[in-house]
């Protein structure tokens, strides 16, 4: 099996996972001695990270239904490291009652395979998602992108025009 392939499935087996509530599954997917950054929260590493994880799960679980969707922007294999990233949008549902709440995160994840051949996350990083946006009007002048406030395109050409030149 092609390994993208496999890291594919692990993420189908995460979302999967996260869907059902299901700590144990969740906590598969993990290598035992992984680095957790997620956003907003402590950092941890080794062992600590995934018991920190299964407790963070645990009280997720227990007052909420989960959904996660899983978009994955693209998987990069270099030996028996894997770089993964993309993002993530978790749902939260409140077991008790009340409105939905979701938020949606961009990840990087580093896989590595274990003794067994499986590949597992190694280090898990995200941040809040923000809005897209072009960049400043300077930055694509400088990169002669297309017309954009005084930049022309003229004759396969492209010139600047700067304010109070001649």
């Amino acid at each position: 099996m092609d390994d993208a392939y496999a890291i594919r499935l692990a993420k189908t087996e995460l979302r999967d996972a996260y869907n059902q509530g299901n700590v144990k599954r969740v906590l598969a997917v993990f290598a035992d001695a992984y680095s957790d950054m997620s956003a907003g929260l402590a950092s941890f590493y080794g062992t600590e990270a995934k018991t920190v994880l299964k407790h963070r799960l645990k009280k997720l679980f227990m007052r909420y239904d989960v959904e996660l969707a899983v978009t994955i922007i693209s998987i990069r294999v270099q030996g028996p490291l894997a770089f993964d990233w993309g993002w993530h949008k978790l749902t939260l549902t409140p077991k008790e009652g009340g409105r939905s709440k979701a938020t949606r995160t961009r990840y990087l994840e580093i896989w590595q395979k274990d003794a067994a051949g499986q590949w597992k996350i190694a280090i898990f990083l995200d941040n809040l998602d923000v809005p897209p946006q072009m960049p400043p009007k300077e930055v694509l002048a400088e990169m002669g992108v297309g017309r954009v406030g005084g930049v022309h395109q003229s004759g396969g050409r492209r010139r600047a025009r700067i304010k109070g030149a001649a």
